[in-house]
Order: C-alpha cells, then structure tokens, then sequence
C-alpha cells in the first residue's frame, strides 16, 4: 500500500505541473474507485509535439477479500482521423502499468488507443472508449498479461463538467490466476480545466 501512495503523490505532483488545460476523470463501479488525470504532453516537456498527450491514473479495490490495485503512466499520440463532417478524435500509444492483486505484482508496457466522438451538431452527447494490451513478453514480474477496456456514454452539464455511464473490464493473468480484476458499469464525471 505504501508503494501505491508513492506513485499517487508522484501522480499528483506531475499533475499539478500540467494543470492549464488537463482533464480530471473521477468514477466509481462496483467496489472499484477510478481516477486519472491527462493533458497535452508538451505541458511537461516543452519541446515534443504538439498533439501527443500524456495520461496518469489508478483504479483501486481494496477490499480484502480481493486487494487489486493498478496505477498507470502512459502517452498516446492523438488527432483527427480524417472523417469529414464528424467530430471524433483518435489517440494511439502506450501505459507503463503496475499492478498488485491478491499478494502478486507485476508491471507491464501495454499498447493500445482511445477514441472520443461526439454527437453532430448537439456536441453535449458522446462516446468515448479505449483499449489497451500487453502481452506476455512486454510483462514483468507475476504479471503475465493485462488488458483493459472501456467504454462510456456522457453529456456535458456544464461547460468543461461532464457526467458519464459506463463499462470497464480490466483482466490480469497474474500469480498464475486469469480473471477479471475490475469489471462493470461505472459512474463517473470529467472536469476539463
């Protein structure tokens, strides 16, 4: 637990250096609590692209009959698809992950995207969803391989302030058990600064 409170404090220190234009992404599911932070990477690191973006986070579980805990550091290179006339965007990269359930741990660097679209001519409605992968041979430790998706439905409350429903399924192979680590409907909300 203590390693997770060091990595949450370096999170949040690295949060408070991007606070112009971030994103705060609070929710809840089933005994799970989820919280991440993402801004434009060159916010950190002045001299890299324009669009790449960098993401922090934890999802934690801490009851003790099923201790799991994952905090995340990733960058995704994002932009605009190319659909004319519709208002998504699109993010591809990668989460340098640790992880700890039931007394194993492991880290891994999975590969993945995020895509946001919203609804045409209402943009107060939309979609966002993600996925991210890493097999065995970029898994260290217990961990043998983790995948995590995700996908929600929100609407903008206020300018900046969003609300969202959604489904999370977070699956480890680690310690030698694969099964599903945090999975459900969750609620939540975003705050854009």
């Amino acid at each position: 637990m203590k390693k997770v409170a060091a990595v949450m404090g370096a999170m949040l220190g690295l949060s408070a250096m991007g606070a112009q234009a971030g994103i705060l992404d609070l929710g809840l599911g089933n005994n799970s609590f989820r919280g991440a932070y993402s801004d434009a990477l060159n916010t950190i690191l002045p001299s890299t692209v324009g669009n790449g973006q960098f993401d922090v986070g934890l999802i934690a579980k801490p009851r003790s009959s099923d201790d799991f805990y994952q905090v995340h550091g990733g960058v995704v290179l994002t932009g605009d698809p190319g659909l004319k006339g519709v208002n998504v965007g699109v993010g591809l990269g990668g989460r340098l992950l640790y992880v700890y359930r039931d007394g194993a741990n492991g880290g891994a660097l999975a590969l993945g995207g995020q895509i946001e679209a919203r609804v045409p001519n209402y943009d107060r409605f939309g979609i966002t969803a993600s996925s991210y992968y890493a097999p065995s041979v970029l898994s260290v430790g217990s961990l043998d391989r983790s995948w995590e998706n995700a996908i929600a439905l929100d609407y903008e409350l206020i300018h900046g302030g969003a609300v969202y429903v959604g489904y999370r399924n977070v699956r480890q192979d680690i310690g030698g058990s694969n099964r599903s680590s945090d999975s459900g409907v969750n609620l939540g909300f975003r705050l854009k600064f």
